[in-house]
């Protein structure tokens, strides 16, 4: 008999202290937040004690306010705090079971412990030494896991749980910032519908990354939790099993990235990508989706207090030294010269010459703007006055474009994202032919393959430059400087990517400049595109004047 054979039937054989610990968990689980337990003990796996060791508690809703908790075979004293607590912040902060359908076993188990992140931490807002009691079993569980599936699924719990946990994993961090404000401690998943739309976007991140993962056999690492079938209605019919894939299309209550994702289209263009390491393009490399405007999200394109100033800034700098000897009918001083002539001919009584001016300043060539947000699922962070960061730079990019088309100048607001290099969305917020009125409000979520986009912005402007020739041309990227996508894993590719397709950009005469918004790292975009091309900006509020230098 092996060991944990034999511990499972000691634990089978004290009959008096499996009463004690389920009276112990129904009498814990009652006091925390009220309502009637029933507590029932699971059944061995009959000669297969590995799997009795994996046993969950199960949570079953019950009539009116009975509920019951199936114990484990095992369920040591020590752990039914743990478990009776858990329990009771389901029933107490957890939201009604829902439907399976439309979600794959990958974005149940995300839903999961999402889920759980959720109520537990309702939970430790009310009572926060219950911190203690759970964190030891995440502590132990995490410090074995590697990098499939379900390791990232214990990491994660565990990151979720203790905000000062910190792990390396970039798909976690991700995660993290999805789940909490900017401060990385307060909640913003407050909803089941957060939830749920959440763990869809994760599962397609996990299905583009190919980890394999087998519902049947899953538990949760940590060991108090429970089994989450309570979170589920009945099934009328079978799960589907299938795996997800990175061609395959994502389920059709998936918040798109940057526009809709279910359409059947085919891409609008196909792009290489400079891959540093055999120092040459991938050849057809990144597929690369068009949305134009729709009537169902119209951005906010409302007057902004700092309209007019900007629209100042912008005058002022756009203008060009004159040579001092230029003569005009208006000017911004009278011309010396041109005034002593004007009284020899009046005493010639002839006619003098009208241009008694001199203008130091006239203005620059036109512009035409595109501004490129990052549209990747971090800026659903929201700020500290409470509003989401991608809906902040669409106001400011609004104004911008406003302040711009005031002066003459043409101006486009697209938004990206990309989930892999065969799904990079573009968002027409404001296409160059549109009113301010029409824009639309892009969505977040995604990654940040901000070389793909690049290129693509570059046919946008070449293909509006053929229209409207004469203008000095200029992609501006507003982002927070994280290049990262879920089918990149070496560091730096993507970097080299961009530098690549900036190269490209000027070839075209195109200049490429970048903004990039708190709490980014200016640092890698400032090695891609040169640190004369980059400006950091720590308020998004003051953005659009950020802007100004980048553009003259």
């Amino acid at each position: 008999m092996t060991a944990q054979a034999a511990e499972a039937s000691r634990a089978e054989g004290s009959g008096t202290d499996t009463s004690r610990t389920d009276t112990r968990v129904r009498l814990l689980a009652r006091a925390l937040w009220g309502g009637e337990w029933a507590t029932l003990r699971q059944s061995p796996v009959a000669g297969d004690a590995t799997r009795t060791a994996a046993q969950r508690a199960v949570l079953v809703r019950g009539e009116a306010d009975h509920w019951a908790l199936h114990l484990p075979t095992r369920t040591p004293p020590d752990l039914a705090l743990a478990v009776a607590a858990h329990a009771a912040a389901h029933r107490q902060f957890g939201a009604p079971a829902q439907a399976r359908a439309g979600l794959k076993p990958v974005q149940q188990a995300l839903l999961g412990v999402l889920e759980d992140a959720r109520i537990e931490w309702f939970a430790m807002q009310a009572m926060p030494g219950l911190r203690a009691v759970w964190w030891p079993h995440h502590a132990a569980a995490v410090a074995h896991a590697g990098n499939g599936f379900e390791d990232l699924l214990t990491r994660l719990a565990a990151s979720l749980f203790n905000p000062h946990h910190a792990d390396p994993h970039a798909w976690i961090a991700r995660v993290r910032r999805s789940v909490f404000d900017a401060d990385g401690h307060t909640l913003s998943l407050r909803s089941a519908q957060q939830v749920r739309a959440l763990a869809s976007v994760l599962g397609n991140d996990i299905g583009q990354m190919r980890l394999p993962f087998n519902p049947r056999s899953y538990a949760v690492a940590a060991r108090y939790r429970d089994d989450n079938t309570h979170l589920w209605l009945p099934d009328d019919q079978p799960t589907d099993d299938q795996p997800l894939h990175a061609d395959a299309p994502p389920d059709a209550q998936t918040p798109p990235a940057a526009g809709h994702q279910d359409d059947p289209v085919p891409p609008a263009a196909v792009y290489p990508e400079w891959d540093q390491r055999i120092a040459r393009y991938r050849t057809r490399w990144c597929q690369v989706y068009e949305h134009t405007p729709t009537l169902q999200a119209r951005a906010s394109a409302a007057p902004t207090p700092g309209r007019d100033r900007l629209v100042r800034a912008l005058a002022r700098a756009g203008r060009v030294p004159r040579p001092g000897a230029t003569r005009e009918r208006d000017g911004d001083e009278l011309h010396a010269v041109a005034l002593v002539e004007a009284a020899i001919e009046r005493r010639r009584h002839q006619p003098p010459d009208a241009r008694l001016y001199r203008a130091r300043w006239r203005p620059a060539p036109p512009m035409a703007v595109l501004l490129l947000l990052d549209a990747s699922v971090s800026t659903a962070d929201r700020l500290p006055g409470g509003e989401p960061a991608l809906a902040a730079l669409q106001r400011g990019a609004l104004t911008t474009a406003a302040a711009l088309r005031a002066l003459g100048h043409r101006c486009a607001v697209w938004a990206f994202a990309s989930q892999g290099r065969q799904r990079i969305d573009l968002h027409a917020v404001l296409p160059w032919q549109a009113a301010l009125g029409d824009a639309q409000a892009a969505q977040p979520g995604g990654s940040t393959r901000m070389g793909a986009a690049l290129r693509h912005a570059l046919h946008l402007s070449g293909r509006d430059r053929r229209q409207h020739p004469g203008h000095r041309r200029c992609v501006v990227l507003l982002t927070d400087g994280e290049l990262h996508d879920i089918d990149v894993h070496e560091k730096g590719y993507l970097r080299a990517d961009l530098q690549r397709a900036a190269h490209e950009a000027a070839q075209q005469g195109i200049a490429v400049r970048a903004l990039v918004h708190a709490p980014g790292d200016a640092r890698a975009l400032m090695v891609a595109l040169g640190r004369a091309g980059v400006r950091p900006c720590a308020q998004p509020a003051q953005w659009p004047q950020a802007l100004v230098p980048l553009l003259v």
